[in-house]
């Protein structure tokens, strides 16, 4: 597929990756559930891609346009929050100079951005999700031990 990750570029033009982000994820956000499921799904209920962020975004390198989402294994129907939130914990642990252009991925999105506590509480989910997968993989191992290092790294984020 044509395009470099987000990730690549979002250190030298972090506006417009997130941008970028922020819209792609308000169209993935509006494709109708019921084209899904055959009309079984909750209210508010839209497709998660499960792992957003700039990472699984590849950008054309020279407009910024967005050319490609990768990576859809964990996609499934749930709350817009869980991928918003997990975009913004991706740049906050590893993007940490780029958190000020976070308020542009929440604009572009648009929509009512959730509230801190909730973004939060969406991401100790994941990663306590991913805590488990790696705990079932191999108990006790690096990338349980990883998992809660980056849970207790949360700690000091504020909104």
């Amino acid at each position: 597929m044509a395009g470099i990750p987000g990730q690549e570029l979002l250190e030298a033009q972090p506006t417009a990756v997130l941008a970028g982000c922020g819209e792609l994820l308000r169209r993935i956000h509006r494709v109708a559930p019921d084209v899904l499921t055959a009309g079984r799904h909750e209210a508010g209920e839209v497709l998660v891609h499960g792992d957003f962020g700039p990472s699984n975004v590849l950008l054309n390198p020279d407009t910024l346009d967005v050319t490609a989402v990768v990576d859809w294994e964990f996609a499934h129907l749930g709350a817009p929050v869980e991928d918003l939130a997990w975009c913004e914990w991706i740049v906050r642990m590893h993007h940490p100079g780029c958190v000020h252009a976070l308020d542009h991925f929440f604009r572009v999105y648009g929509g009512q951005v959730p509230t801190w506590t909730d973004r939060r509480a969406a991401m100790l989910a994941r990663c306590e999700q991913l805590r488990q997968f790696c705990d079932r993989w191999e108990a006790d191992g690096p990338g349980m031990r990883q998992w809660k290092e980056r849970v207790a790294m949360t700690a000091s984020w504020s909104e």
